[in-house]
């Protein structure tokens, strides 16, 4: 099914294409003049445009001059009542599909339409993938062996080869992202591209504009039209990190989007068809968002079509030696060495580590580590001695109703809590420096002090 646009000045004519065309579920809309035309064209998308040769008002190949100027992509088949082997030509150079030479055979109009609305999808697909290979990073692995990890593994076969939209939820630095990939990855889209948005890390203002593009002239700095994320992922999957930051008016506009598949630029008068999945991710409870009026109900009960839990590290500590081994490959890489291995007693404070800042924080400590050593990673090259790591206490307070994910919680939250301010105290306060130090990056840093109520020192 295509949107066409049937420009038109023969109202008889207008009205039996608009039936063989609506016969074949295509929506039509008409045009009777060139300026009609243009405003059309202006105000809505369409997927080809059959356009008359001679019309009242403008020469049919001004028109079409004009139309290809707007969006070169889109398919124009020329209707002409004369042979015209001179006037086909010009057509074609100015960038018609086609032509048809009146009278024509319903089978020949509905062959041509239907094969400029293929060409149509394939050229948007085109455009998106040719943009997510200039703009792709390289991937990322996702394995491990724990039975909280082979748990995601198992969903995520689930769901992925579905559009169902997901919620990754988990702590910080626990590779949303790196999951996010993997299911776009086992997806039927997974040739076409996959587009990562965090919305913690821009104002909100970018955040629109970079989400839904604008238009030329809608605001000051705007001196070209830009494409937003959602049309640049055509086909594939939006992936939007942190979306309980995102502002309540963006998250109407991104309800919109899911309920109705077309966007409008900023500052745009025409609605535009988007094919693309969403998956979202925080780190927050958006239920407790909710309540608190941060977060739309609406929003979040279209969203949570599929709702996967990652776990923290502490939680698939098992996975350690392994996701450590492939992170010294990766930092040998990026380094340029050739660091062989991570010696027995170096494993074993990786094993007894917290991890508040989870995998990221694991990869981080392992490049830093194969940076400071030639040949074999050492407990010293860590930097773990610099902030004394509190021991897990003996007794856990007796409670009525003992849980012991809560517990163990409860416990590493306190632990957690105890590193950051040592970490604080070792370095007089200095942020940037204690988030160097804990493996972790300043905006992890603060969400944490918010969360425990640490007030540094200066």
């Amino acid at each position: 099914m295509g949107h066409i646009l049937i420009v038109e000045d023969d109202k008889d004519t207008r009205y039996v294409l608009k039936v063989v065309l609506e016969g074949k579920k295509h929506k039509v809309k008409e045009a009777d003049s060139g300026k009609n035309a243009r405003l059309q064209v202006e105000n809505h998308i369409f997927d080809a445009v059959i356009l008359d040769r001679v019309l009242g008002d403008v020469d049919g190949l001004e028109v079409l001059e004009e139309i290809k100027r707007d969006d070169h992509s889109l398919p124009v088949i020329i209707l002409t009542g004369h042979a015209d082997v001179q006037s086909a030509v010009k057509a074609m150079k100015l960038g018609a599909m086609d032509y048809l030479v009146k009278p024509f055979s319903n089978e020949e109009l509905v062959f041509l339409v239907e094969r400029a609305v293929k060409e149509r999808r394939i050229m948007r697909e085109f455009d998106a993938l040719r943009q997510h290979i200039m703009t792709s990073n390289s991937r990322e692995i996702v394995f491990g062996e724990s039975r909280a990890i082979k748990h995601v593994i198992s969903q995520i076969s689930h769901v992925a080869r579905t559009d169902l939209t997901v919620i990754l939820t988990g702590p910080s630095g626990c590779g949303k992202e790196v999951w996010a990939r993997q299911i776009h990855r086992l997806s039927l889209r997974n040739r076409n591209p996959f587009i990562p948005l965090d919305c913690g890390a821009l104002p909100e203002n970018l955040v629109e504009s970079e989400l839904f593009g604008y238009e030329k002239g809608a605001f000051t700095g705007a001196d070209k039209m830009k494409e937003g994320l959602l049309e640049i992922a055509y086909g594939g999957t939006l992936f939007l990190d942190e979306i309980s930051n995102l502002a309540l008016s963006t998250q109407a506009k991104l309800l919109r989007v899911l309920q109705e598949r077309k966007i409008r630029r900023l500052g745009g008068k025409k609605d535009i068809p988007v094919n693309v999945r969403i998956i979202v991710a925080s780190n927050k409870n958006l239920l407790d968002s909710m309540k608190r009026g941060e977060f739309r109900e609406d929003l979040f009960h279209r969203l949570n079509q599929f709702s996967i839990n990652l776990p923290s590290l502490m939680e698939r500590k098992e996975d350690i030696p392994a996701l450590s081994i492939y992170f010294l490959k990766e930092a040998n890489k990026t380094l340029k060495k050739s660091v062989r291995e991570i010696s027995e007693g170096a494993m074993k404070v990786l094993l007894e580590y917290s991890w508040p800042g989870n995998i990221r924080e694991l990869k981080n400590t392992i490049t830093r580590a194969a940076l400071m050593t030639d040949k074999v990673i050492y407990p010293e090259h860590f930097g773990f001695q610099n902030i004394e790591i509190p021991s897990l206490p003996n007794d856990i307070p007796e409670e009525e109703d003992l849980n012991l994910k809560s517990a163990i919680e409860s416990v590493m939250s306190d632990v957690e809590k105890k590193v950051i301010e040592r970490a604080l105290s070792k370095t007089a306060g200095n942020k940037s420096a204690a988030a160097k130090a804990l493996g972790i990056d300043r905006k992890s840093l603060y969400l944490k002090l918010k969360k425990y109520q640490i007030l540094p020192k200066t």
